[in-house]
């Protein structure tokens, strides 16, 4: 078959080119030039690719302008192009921002109403610790509802909720230029579908083209934000997830409510059981107590004028801290009344030599009516104040012998008699449990003992009853 060809291709060469002899007669003489076969093929393919060449040239001369004027359009179409791309990412950017930063100060401002919410309310158990400490009581535990107030865990920064995302969605606020300077495709396992963009209306179609610079920055581009920012910023994943946690934090402020009202109960029980206390020593508690929360419950004023905005826009927790505030002042009265009221016994020992009321007088054997309690001890013993006060007495009296008289407030005196030493004077202030004098027997007594009277009203009252609401109040 091949030689076949070759000797049809030699026979067409051969009778398109004989071989021809050129005659040149000069002077007489004859010469002749002979063109054989080949060499007349050779200079005939030399003229043909001398005449390409020559019409390529004089084309390429002639259509030079047009051809450079096509490529500048193919470039500005393609410069376009890119340049509508890039607006339109950056739109989405500044859309997605613009909805993030709205996303933020929501989410900010309810974690600041949470906070303060969860704030009020370890304020109020705080207060209530500070309250039943100050009484030294063994019952200032905060109740089941202090125990099941735990610190909120709310995401960290600002707003916080951008920390559990994907890194593809953080990476997706870094703006259009950065990217497409510094291209890092995410992992596909962590993309969402990928939304394919429009092309512009005037996009260059890729055929067979030359890849240029603009072009390759265009399809990496392309590549890169293969999903452009939804247009409603607000369906964006970022922001959805922002929306997710504030409802989130919303949520948890619907138990803060609940909790503040188990709260203001206890406060309210521990009220009740301290005004029990306080009645069982035979005071006036409805007289004591109006006047005590004329002068106190500041500890509740600042909650009573913050829960209006702490409360905001909701009503429930608004009351609720009301509720808190009342129980508070209620609260912090009745232990500003047990602060007055004597509670303890005067001496360490506690050993009752005689109790209050009728009994036979020691001296002449008849019936009569002992004014006090009288605690027996060693002799120079320390004898002390009962409930803060101010030293109104203080030397001999009578039959009291060496006598120490404290003044309590609101009516409220001790009286502390047949002391062998006074350690105060008059117009000495006296915290509970400071030493007013050493024990004795002065004055009409058969033995070392302290004789303690306990007035309210002007009038004498059981010292025993103080005594053992005292006990009920530290005790219980």
């Amino acid at each position: 078959m091949i030689n076949s060809l070759r000797q049809r291709a030699w026979s067409f060469v051969h009778h398109t080119f004989p071989e021809r002899q050129i005659y040149v007669r000069s002077d007489g003489r004859v010469q002749f030039f002979t063109f054989s076969t080949q060499m007349q093929a050779v200079f005939a393919a030399i003229a043909l690719v001398f005449l390409g060449w020559v019409a390529f040239t004089s084309v390429n001369v002639i259509f030079k302008d047009r051809i450079l004027a096509a490529k500048e359009h193919r470039f500005d179409q393609m410069q376009t192009s890119y340049e509508n791309r890039i607006a339109d990412l950056q739109l989405s950017y500044d859309e997605l921002n613009g909805a993030l930063v709205v996303a933020q100060d929501r989410f900010k401002a309810i974690a600041d109403n949470f906070e303060a919410r969860q704030q009020a309310i370890a304020s109020v158990i705080e207060a209530k610790k500070d309250l039943l400490g100050s009484l030294g009581a063994a019952s200032s535990s905060l109740g089941p509802a202090a125990l099941r107030l735990k610190p909120a865990v709310l995401p960290s920064g600002i707003g916080g909720v951008f920390d559990a995302l994907s890194p593809d969605y953080a990476a997706g606020l870094a703006p259009p230029a950065a990217a497409a300077a510094t291209p890092a495709p995410a992992t596909p396992a962590a993309q969402e579908p990928a939304v394919p963009a429009k092309p512009a209306a005037h996009a260059v179609e890729s055929g067979s083209e030359p890849q240029t610079f603009f072009r390759g920055a265009v399809l990496k581009l392309g590549s890169f934000f293969h999903r452009k920012f939804s247009a409603n910023a607000s369906e964006h994943p970022i922001v959805k997830a922002a929306d997710a946690q504030s409802a989130r934090i919303v949520r948890l402020g619907l138990t803060q409510t609940a909790l503040l009202g188990e709260t203001t109960q206890d406060l309210d029980k521990e009220s009740s059981r301290l005004t029990r206390a306080l009645k069982a020593t035979g005071v006036d508690t409805k007289k004591l107590l109006g006047s005590m929360s004329a002068e106190h419950g500041t500890k509740a004023l600042w909650l009573a004028a913050a829960s209006s905005e702490i409360g905001e826009g909701d009503d429930s927790f608004s009351q609720a801290a009301d509720q808190a505030a009342g129980a508070i002042q209620k609260l912090d009265a009745v232990v500003a009344a047990l602060h007055i009221i004597p509670l303890i016994t005067p001496t360490e020992f506690g050993a009752v030599s005689s109790g209050f009321g009728a009994r036979v007088d020691p001296f002449n054997e008849q019936l009569a009516f002992h004014s006090g309690v009288d605690y027996s001890g060693p002799l120079g013993s320390d004898v002390r104040a009962t409930a803060a006060g101010i030293v109104v007495f203080a030397g001999a009296r009578g039959a009291y012998g060496n006598t120490v008289e404290v003044d309590h407030g609101y009516g409220v005196r001790t009286r502390y008699g047949h002391l062998s030493k006074i350690l105060v004077q008059i117009g000495t202030k006296l915290e509970k449990g400071a030493t007013v004098g050493r024990l004795g027997s002065t004055g009409r007594s058969t033995g070392p003992h302290v004789h303690y009277e306990v007035w309210y009203d002007d009038a004498v009252r059981d010292p025993s009853k103080f005594i053992k609401a005292g006990q009920y109040v530290l005790e219980e």
